[in-house]
């Protein structure tokens, strides 16, 4: 388990399911843990019966899950590509 993912449990901890990707969002953000709402949003639009669904949606580490190295990666970072595009979306040549 990761670091990151302990932030995302510790402030679901009381939400009661099913629950959208919205009111998870919403109550990240009354919990107040920037880390967990960083996650959180990046969960796909669904409505999560438990927090095991929204662990397997939550994409800790993208570069990894996509079986990018870290040269992919810093290739990624240097893209010429406009910056509103997450870093792990824009392709490299």
């Amino acid at each position: 388990m990761t670091t990151e993912w302990t932030h995302v449990q510790e402030a679901l901890q009381d939400l009661d399911f099913p629950a959208t990707k919205e009111e998870i969002v919403r109550y990240a953000e009354g919990y107040g843990d920037r880390t967990a709402v960083r996650l959180v949003r990046a969960l796909p639009l669904a409505t999560y019966r438990n927090i095991s669904e929204i662990r397997s949606s939550v994409p800790l580490k993208p570069a990894e899950e996509d079986g990018r190295t870290a040269a992919d990666q810093a290739r990624q970072a240097r893209s010429p590509h406009d910056h509103r595009i997450a870093q792990y979306l824009r392709d490299i040549e």
